[in-house]
């Protein structure tokens, strides 16, 4: 069983790879544009800061000019690796719902209206399930990464002890993240079984409108359905909330230790400021990522659900 649930991870990872590799311009471009585009986010916070301790001297020079270029400058890549991030979307989305369908239409011994819609749903989930991934591997994981890269670089060398610190803070949240999904695997499983199924009920109710058997079972999937949605809602947003407790307290945790040795490393307002704000971009960025992790996640058991009956 487990070997079986490893292979189906691995069929899934290869999907995304498969992708990422088919469409390497895409993915190289929307991997080099992601990056610039959260450079390009860390540069008015390091200006802000320059703009604060400048404040009082009243010597400011063309800074305020800089602040607002770079604040320009950041909507603008957002727009170019948007436009790229949709055109490789609506492409790979069709191709793997293609792929899929077809898959389970070579493999359909029924030919009924109630199986036909069920696996049609399972194919669509899967697929959506492995481009959904796909892009937010490209756009949410590498940004993340790149944020936390430079962040903490930023923190070290200005203070070890805060760098050091936040870092360790920061693998509260990603553990978490871990425990919570493992937690919501099998409603997840269950999640897109029943919504299979639901497809399946629908088509042959509206197909043999005098059945009344597949009406009684399409009202009970129907509620079971909307049991399973709204517990997994609960829950999930419940999950959520507690990890951007965390990250509120990684946070914090760095302002008091940098308030704590503030006349040892000479804090001026502008260090606290950009100390404020590189914290609570990575925080805002890392809290986006993990709710992006849960979705995946959430993907690979439409895959799972998808792969087992195939």
């Amino acid at each position: 069983m487990k070997g079986q649930k490893n292979d189906i991870n691995w069929q899934f990872a290869s999907h995304i790879a498969k992708l990422i590799w088919d469409y390497k311009w895409y993915s190289s471009a929307i991997i080099v544009v992601t990056i610039l585009r959260e450079l390009a986010a860390l540069w008015p916070i390091n200006l802000l800061g320059q703009f604060v301790d400048r404040l009082q001297s009243g010597n400011l020079g063309n800074i305020v000019w800089l602040l607002m270029g770079a604040s320009l400058l950041y909507p603008t890549i957002v727009l170019g690796c948007t436009i790229l991030y949709l055109k490789m979307y609506h492409e790979t989305d069709l191709q793997k719902r293609v792929e899929l369908i077809l898959k389970e239409a070579d493999k359909s011994s029924d030919s009924s209206a109630e199986a036909a819609g069920s696996a049609r749903m399972r194919a669509i989930n899967a697929a959506s399930g492995i481009v959904e991934a796909t892009h937010h591997v490209l756009v949410s994981f590498t940004p993340i990464i790149v944020k936390i890269i430079v962040v903490s670089a930023s923190l070290l060398v200005y203070n070890r002890l805060i760098g050091t610190a936040y870092v360790a803070s920061l693998s509260i949240p990603i553990l978490m993240t871990i425990l919570f999904n493992s937690k919501l695997r099998v409603l997840r499983d269950k999640q897109y079984s029943v919504l299979s199924e639901a497809s399946g009920t629908e088509v042959e109710v509206i197909v043999s409108k005098d059945n009344l058997k597949a009406r009684n079972k399409f009202k009970s999937i129907t509620k079971e359905r909307k049991e399973i949605q709204m517990s997994l809602a609960y829950r999930s947003q419940l999950f959520l909330y507690l990890r951007q407790i965390m990250l509120v307290g990684s946070q914090f945790l760095v302002v008091f230790l940098a308030l704590g040795i503030k006349d040892k490393i000479g804090l001026t307002p502008g260090d606290f400021t950009m100390i404020v704000g590189y914290t609570g971009q990575v925080a805002v960025a890392l809290i986006s990522a993990v709710s992006v992790v849960d979705t995946m996640l959430s993907y690979s058991r439409a895959y799972h659900v998808f792969a087992k009956e195939y």
